[in-house]
């Protein structure tokens, strides 16, 4: 790990390793160094520490794996692996970005990049991967091929989770769940959350079998371990699974489940926005509009009891619900109205490819045929990527069908070539 932090030190100092070592030792010999064959000469670190600008100890001890540097790096993980809107924003800030050792120092990068991540703080969570992160993990983005502390190792892998996540890409998430959980205690909250995150990608996968199998093990560790506080989020995530099964009925039962079980929750507040998100979607999609409009109509009231800056975040969600609403009543006015509101908004990538697939369905309504193959494709790779085969069935109709009409049988048989599949695949 000397020799990342060394180039990384070198890059930031715009200096080449020559330069560095220059009147001080071999290159044959650092190299030597570096890769851990012979040992780091106190006054070798001093003299690079001094060219570098840092101090002798945060080239010396960068190593460092001891007892107390490994209990360190486990503290920073276990705080950070909680639910990210559980932990106060000033504690993640008071964390020091710097630490001689760079298990430690990695770990805490790491940890606050996922932190951020989960709270959508895109600057926050882009300043840490400028300024830092983007080096390390050109070289230890693969924690499959790595020999690492094990609080890093897990640090890395649940940083990579939770990236895959955020795409939509859950094969990739199940992969690293894998290789996470043989690390975890079993039974610890960690763990109980590595199980729940195994249990959505199961569902988003269409592995329904292992879904269920799932769900049934963590309901019975927590109702054996008393852990009721578990019970809404694990709800919430029945209720998908339902959903994908067709079971509507079912899935809203365990959404009212979900939110009887609410009292227990450690984080009320965004469990109940889980709960109302999936009503929401769940209702509109299985055609209960008036019914799906009261819970917007209770979301936004809920919604505007908050902060502004919260009110500010909600607005994009929202306003893909009604969105989602008007294109079902094909009301196209109001769809028209509310895509200008949603353009103006600061979008998540989810939210912008919802408006791209909207502006396609505006399109192909109005008959502009030209503008909803481009709109349609700026979306489809997305929903290709996760899979979300609700929007698939749309855009592979509609991209055969303009097709068809331009005289282009070749891209209107490869489309209806994927819709069939997709059909058979459900």
């Amino acid at each position: 790990m000397l020799k990342e932090r060394i180039q990384y030190l070198c890059d930031k100092k715009q200096l080449s390793r020559k330069e560095l070592t220059d009147g001080l030792v071999t290159q044959a010999h650092f190299s030597n160094i570096l890769a851990g064959r012979y040992a780091l000469p106190e006054d070798l670190a001093e003299a690079m520490a001094q060219r570098l600008g840092v101090d002798t100890d945060y080239i010396a001890q960068t190593d460092l794996t001891d007892t107390s540097t490994l209990q360190e790096a486990e503290r920073i993980f276990d705080m950070l692996s909680a639910q990210a809107s559980s932990i106060p924003e000033q504690q993640v800030n008071e964390l020091p970005d710097r630490h001689p050792a760079l298990t430690v120092e990695l770990t805490t990068a790491l940890m606050k990049a996922t932190y951020y991540q989960q709270l959508n703080d895109t600057d926050a969570y882009q300043y840490v991967h400028q300024s830092y992160l983007n080096f390390y993990l050109e070289h230890f983005g693969r924690p499959d091929q790595l020999q690492l502390p094990v609080p890093l190792l897990k640090a890395l892998l649940f940083y990579k989770i939770q990236h895959f996540r955020s795409l939509g890409q859950y094969y990739d998430v199940l992969y690293q769940l894998e290789l996470w959980l043989p690390l975890l205690d079993q039974g610890s909250e960690t763990w109980l959350t590595a199980q729940q995150i195994r249990l959505e990608a199961y569902v988003h996968t269409r592995q329904f079998e292992q879904a269920k199998s799932s769900f049934e093990k963590i309901t019975t560790h927590i109702y054996e371990q008393r852990l009721f506080h578990r019970l809404s989020g694990l709800y919430v995530l029945y209720s998908g699974y339902c959903f994908s099964m067709e079971w509507t009925q079912e899935a809203l039962t365990a959404l009212a489940m979900a939110e009887a079980h609410l009292v227990h929750a450690q984080h009320q507040s965004d469990t109940l926005s889980a709960i109302m998100n999936n009503r929401i979607i769940m209702l509109t999609r299985s055609g209960e509009l008036e019914q799906a409009q009261q819970e917007l109509d209770r979301f936004r009231q809920m919604i505007r009891m908050q902060p502004e800056e919260t009110q500010q975040q909600w607005e994009p969600t929202l306003l893909v619900y009604h969105c989602e609403m008007a294109l079902a009543r094909k009301d196209w006015g109001a769809l028209i109205l509310l895509l200008e509101k949603l353009r103006v908004c600061t979008l998540a990538t989810d939210q912008q490819m919802a408006l791209f697939f909207y502006e396609s369905q505006l399109s192909l309504s109005s008959g502009q045929h030209d503008s909803f193959v481009e709109q349609a494709l700026q979306c489809l790779p997305y929903f290709e990527g996760i899979r979300q085969q609700d929007r698939l069935g749309v855009l592979y109709e509609g991209l055969a069908t303009v097709a068809e009409e331009q005289r282009r049988y070749k891209d209107a048989a490869l489309y209806y070539r994927k819709l069939v599949y997709l059909l058979r695949h459900a």
